[in-house]
């Protein structure tokens, strides 16, 4: 059976193929590309144009979310993609215009004459269209997504206008920190916070410039914590969506200014201990460990503790939901399979962040975070020793491939190598054998049960609620989430969507525990022969 006969694999192949080409897109336009747009076009169609790649991703986004918020509105979608008969032709299409997005690389590199700069422009507009509508129409007839739209109403017209604009308003968002009212508050909140801690304080209000017993910082858009308040939005908009049954409406809409509120309250406090790091323990770790990391870290504890509060606030729930069943029903948590493929992950997460927060090379810190892992793991034993545990000579061909690819794709990092080498010299031998064990048992062993029993045991049996369309949504969600975890996403991504097959071919969790663990194993096995510990 040919691929466009099989309308799953088919839209995986086209969504794949379009990932493939913005990564492409974004590394030519992003690399060697000398060409200042604004000396020679209007500003709004440069500065509309610079943010492709990102519009791109975000409509994706956007569109994976409303189709699992209204999945009714897929019917005609899939029967279009199951009569699809000329997928080839408008494949053709999508590639033909994603090759006229790149052609203005080879001949705008430093061009100023106005009727090539058009052409240039012109070939960007065409090959954006052909590219959307051969995506489009390869996966479903052009009046399937007709009805498709007639039934989704404007609601799916407004979510993609709001996605392609997400650049501007991002950045409209972030000028709230030239409003007085917040960047005021938020000065006066950390001096106060640094005079509770006995820190003799020095400022200058009218520059944003603020510091203590010798440490000086500017606090700026970056440091304001109003990117906090579009991500802890964005976050929460998006658990909406996902729990739209279980929550009670509008009632749960009051999460957005509580999150919003103690979003900003925990930005105080991480400028304010980043200033009382840099005076009293390290400034490099202040500058380089605490505070590239330590918003995320705030961010993951409080998108946390807001689904808590929901789940144990029966007011937040719907009727259903909110109705407490007898002691007798209630699944102990050792024994809910939720927690067992959600709690080691979020330990996974947490210890990285944590370590990455605190330390100026957190790879060191590897077996305090192996104990955890392994400790969130044993809670939950029983559950794992159920799986159907077999050999899949397939899962472990699959994972020899991605091993090799990940080994042969990897680039050095020079100053990474340098530190993290320096700081593992300077251990005793018995200390640095404990880590190599920590470091391999954890590569191969505990790292690919936890990302297994979450992305692809979690998020996918979650996501796949039946049909083509749920189902590459799933597949789609769990990769790319999957790919965020990994500096080379592309490839990430495309390991994901081998991993999720993997596990839909058979229905078994354990085939791609078994490829991830081969996988991690070759790479694992690469880092010792070279010494390179970077690249795991």
């Amino acid at each position: 059976m040919g691929l466009k006969r099989r309308p799953l694999l088919w839209a995986l192949f086209v969504a794949l193929l379009v990932v493939c080409e913005l990564g492409m897109v974004s590394l030519l336009y992003r690399h060697a590309f000398p060409f200042n747009c604004r000396a020679v076009a209007p500003e709004i169609f440069c500065g509309f144009m610079s943010e492709m790649v990102l519009r791109a991703i975000s409509v994706l986004a956007a569109l994976l979310i409303f189709i699992f918020a209204r999945p009714r509105t897929l019917g005609p979608l899939i029967d279009g993609a199951r009569s699809r008969s000329r997928s080839f032709g408008w494949l053709t299409v999508q590639v033909a215009g994603a090759g006229l997005i790149m052609a203005p690389w080879f001949f705008l590199k430093n061009a100023t004459d106005p009727p090539l700069v058009a052409l240039g422009a012109g070939l960007w507009i065409a090959g954006g269209g052909f590219a959307v509508a051969g995506t489009m129409f390869s996966i479903a007839a052009p009046a399937a997504w007709g009805e498709a739209v007639r039934r989704a109403g404007i609601a799916l017209p407004g979510v993609v206008a709001a996605a392609v604009f997400t650049p501007e308003m991002a950045d409209l968002f972030s000028r709230l920190w030239q409003w007085d009212l917040i960047s005021a508050a938020t000065f006066r909140t950390v001096i106060a916070f640094l005079q509770a801690l006995g820190m003799e304080v020095v400022s200058t209000p009218a520059e944003m410039i603020i510091g203590a017993d010798g440490f000086i910082v500017a606090v700026g858009r970056q440091c304001s914590g109003v990117e906090g308040f579009l991500l802890i939005g964005l976050f929460l908009l998006i658990y909406f969506a996902l729990f739209r049954k279980e929550l009670r409406f509008p009632m749960v809409w009051l999460l957005l200014p509580i999150g919003i509120l103690l979003s900003w309250a925990l930005n105080t406090v991480r400028i304010g201990v980043l200033i009382w790091i840099g005076a009293h323990v390290s400034p490099d770790l202040a500058i380089n460990g605490f505070h590239s990391h330590a918003g995320w870290l705030l961010f993951s504890v409080l998108s946390l503790s807001l689904i808590g509060f929901s789940r144990l606030v029966p007011w937040f729930q719907n009727g259903d939901a909110a109705t407490v069943e007898a002691p007798a029903s209630v699944t102990p948590l050792l024994r809910d399979r939720n927690a067992a493929e959600i709690l080691p992950f979020v330990v996974f997460m947490a210890s990285a962040l944590v370590a990455s927060t605190f330390s100026e090379v957190p790879a060191v810190h590897y077996p305090l975070r192996a104990v955890a892992m392994l400790a969130a793991l044993l809670l939950f034993r029983s559950l794992y020793l159920r799986l159907e545990w077999r050999f899949d000579p397939l899962a472990a061909v699959a994972g020899v491939a991605i091993g090799i690819v990940w080994v042969l794709t990897q680039e050095g990092d020079v100053e990474k190598q340098s530190a993290l080498g320096e700081a593992l010299a300077a251990m005793p031998p018995a200390i640095f054998a404990l880590w190599v064990f920590s470091r391999i048992f954890g590569t191969t062993l505990l790292v690919p049960l936890i990302e297994e029993l979450f992305f692809r045991g979690y998020l996918l049996r979650r996501l796949d609620s039946g049909g083509i369309a749920m189902r590459v949504v799933a597949i789609a969600t769990s990769a790319g989430l999957f790919a965020v975890l990994h500096d080379r996403w592309l490839l990430a991504a495309a390991a994901g969507v081998v991993l999720s097959l993997l596990v839909l071919r058979q229905g078994r969790l354990t085939d791609a525990i078994l490829a991830h663990v081969v996988a991690n194993g070759i790479v694992a096995f690469w880092a010792v022969a070279t010494g390179d510990w970077t690249i795991i």
